[in-house]
């Protein structure tokens, strides 16, 4: 899975290493198992799985992989994070991938593959939506510190070695420690994060954003067609780092409202008038009933505030509004500086 190029680039480093070695190597998007899954695992076969890192964890997308995928029978895999690494100055700070190599290794352990090793490796931060994506300099130098990183490790698994190191046991631990944060992110924060984006008057609505979306969740509406975001959206940024005109912002500002819209206390009115009914009065009150009207009322409060924002902002004065009150406007775009939309499509 790969949003701006990272994880393709790290994915292209190692196929190139087998390559080199004489052996067959095939990189497929995770996607891509929807509809052609990979075949039961042949002996000698390695299976790696690689990833961004999302809120210290694994991202739903890949999570749905591992779990579509075929029992190994025995067969080796590897997992590998790409996490969020950056540089200030001559500083460079390691990102952190929390639980999501051991969980996607537990769960390809459980489907009966033979995991051989795990890593973390720091790429460029590209969470454009949060932070201006680094200058050149600094790009370079952390790609140039990954790659003999990565090969490093390949080249150790392809000897027949395992590597599991110090580092990812340390990131794993902290993992559990964030382990809320990113339960909260699998289970809402992604809706919410999905809900900021919005398209600026520089849009021309050549749909380049909605053809390009990894997961086909990306759709152009309305008449002048403009970019939507539904609820399968993953935060990838390819949109945004991609978009010719610079046109796709994630709306600071709105972020705020979209807060406390979704927070509104209608499941605290609808259990109060549900507990008025006595047939109804100890259902609304069971944690579990309270919890679920809670999380379905947020979601839905999420669904349609969204939609009155993309409405809202085909009007020019509020398009500009939104447009002037988010960070974003000014923020440096990221793409993996080797990689463009074609590479993704092959």
């Amino acid at each position: 899975m790969s949003g701006t190029g990272n994880t393709l680039r790290v994915a292209q480093w190692l196929a190139a290493r087998a390559r080199a070695r004489g052996l067959a190597a095939d990189v497929r998007d995770v996607e891509t198992a929807r509809v052609a899954p990979l075949p039961r695992p042949e002996p000698g076969d390695l299976l790696g799985v690689l990833m961004p890192t999302h809120a210290f964890t694994a991202p739903w997308p890949v999570l749905r992989f591992v779990l579509r995928a075929p029992f190994g029978h025995g067969a080796a895999a590897f997992v590998l994070a790409t996490r969020a690494g950056t540089k200030f100055g001559r500083v460079n700070l390691p990102g952190l991938e929390g639980t999501g190599l051991y969980l996607v290794a537990l769960l390809l352990a459980l489907k009966g593959w033979r995991v051989r090793g795990v890593l973390g490796l720091d790429m460029p931060s590209n969470w454009t939506a949060c932070h201006p994506a680094f200058g050149p300099a600094a790009v370079a130098d952390i790609i140039g510190r990954a790659q003999p990183k990565a090969e490093g490790f390949f080249g150790a698994l392809l000897a027949g070695r395992l590597r599991f190191g110090a580092g990812s046991c340390i990131a794993l631990a902290l993992g559990v420690l964030l382990a809320p944060v990113s339960l909260g992110y699998l289970v809402m924060g992604r809706f919410y994060l999905a809900r900021l984006f919005f398209a600026t008057e520089r849009c021309t609505g050549c749909g380049l954003c909605a053809r390009s979306c990894p997961f086909g969740v990306l759709q152009m509406r309305g008449q002048p067609p403009r970019p939507y975001w539904t609820w399968a959206c993953e935060s990838c940024m390819r949109c945004m780092n991609y978009c010719p005109e610079r046109a796709v912002e994630a709306g600071h500002s709105w972020a705020i409202a979209l807060f406390y819209l979704a927070h509104l206390p209608l499941a605290a009115w609808l259990l109060h008038a549900l507990a008025q009914v006595a047939v109804l009065a100890g259902p609304a009150t069971n944690p579990w009933v309270v919890f679920w009207t809670r999380y379905g009322l947020q979601l839905l409060a999420l669904a349609v505030a969204y939609a009155g924002f993309w409405w809202l902002v085909r009007v020019p004065f509020f398009n500009r509004l939104f447009a002037w009150t988010t960070l974003t406007r000014w923020y440096r775009r990221y793409r993996e500086p080797g990689t463009t939309l074609e590479d993704f499509r092959k």
